[in-house]
């Protein structure tokens, strides 16, 4: 019996190193390097992704910073207006400056000690608008000019070119300045050929302030388009709206005023009255349906 189980114990022990024998053995330091290279992998993609993370949100803050701080400025300039420049010898173009608003911005922008270049296709109104100017002690140069008409403008803008254009480009300072309309941010019934005029004249004045600002000598040049409701020398005009007060109807001459007042601030867009640029610009982003419910519920 004793016999037996020692003869047992040692043939287990001699089938130990022979199932040993059996496993394969691994090869020293493959499943090592393959590990340490995938890791590598892994650690290289997330550095490349980190630093994408990281760029996408630093572009993110920087973009938003500069945001804020456009938006806060233009909110501390309506409490803490710019300061206005000078129009003392610098040199106006006026066009339709024989009656209206044309007339009182030259005569206006003449008591700020401007140089006039009138334009209007009525000889004898804009004759009388550079008479008050010369009786007033200013200057100004009349010039008839129907700018519906392209050969016109061509043969009258060629006497003034070299003087006016040329000035600006070569100083590279200027102003320009477009009489667009409320109804050049939204359009109304019954005044569509009056619509798309004024919106023409807004998607101009913003594409010129583009290419001027683009140009890299328009630092000093400024673009501004006007956004007037309405104008009237009639003093009994009244809007048929809701809330009269807050659609004033200016006069030529206090909307000329307010005009020159943007321009010496470098206002790129100005609206009047002042107190419609919130409503304007909130129209920019509402959806059609809701600019319909409230320009129907502010009509009669």
């Amino acid at each position: 019996m004793s016999g037996s189980v020692a003869e047992i114990s040692v043939q287990r022990r001699a089938s130990v190193p022979r199932e040993e024998a059996r496993k394969p053995k691994p090869v020293e330091g493959k499943d090592g390097g393959d590990s340490k290279e995938l890791r590598e992998k892994i650690l290289s993609r997330l550095k490349i992704v980190g630093r994408l993370v990281l760029s996408v949100l630093f572009e993110f803050l920087k973009l938003n910073g500069q945001a804020l701080y456009l938006l806060g400025k233009d909110i501390l300039e309506l409490a803490i207006p710019p300061k206005e420049k000078s129009l003392r010898g610098s040199l106006v173009l006026i066009t339709g400056s024989g009656q209206n608003l044309g007339r009182e911005l030259s005569l206006q922008l003449s008591q700020h000690g401007a140089r006039l270049v009138l334009w209007d296709f009525n000889e004898d109104q804009n004759e009388e608008t550079a008479k008050m100017i010369r009786d007033g002690g200013g200057e100004a140069h009349a010039f008839t000019c129907d700018v519906s008409d392209q050969r016109v403008v061509a043969s009258v803008a060629a006497k003034v070119t070299r003087e006016f254009l040329g000035n600006m480009i070569d100083l590279g300072r200027g102003h320009i300045v477009s009489v667009s309309s409320i109804l050049g941010y939204m359009g109304r019934n019954y005044v569509v050929p009056y619509c798309a005029s004024k919106f023409g004249v807004k998607g101009m004045t913003e594409a010129l302030a583009e290419e001027v600002r683009k140009s890299g000598k328009g630092q000093n040049i400024c673009v501004t388009a006007v956004h007037p409701f309405l104008i009237s020398n009639v003093s009994d005009v009244k809007p048929n709206l809701k809330f009269p007060s807050l659609f004033e109807v200016l006069t030529p001459t206090e909307a000329a005023r307010r005009i020159i007042r943007g321009i010496r601030r470098n206002q790129e867009e100005l609206f009047l009255p002042e107190k419609l640029k919130p409503l304007m610009m909130m129209s920019k982003v509402l959806p059609r349906s809701l600019r319909r419910l409230f320009g129907d519920y502010m009509e009669y």
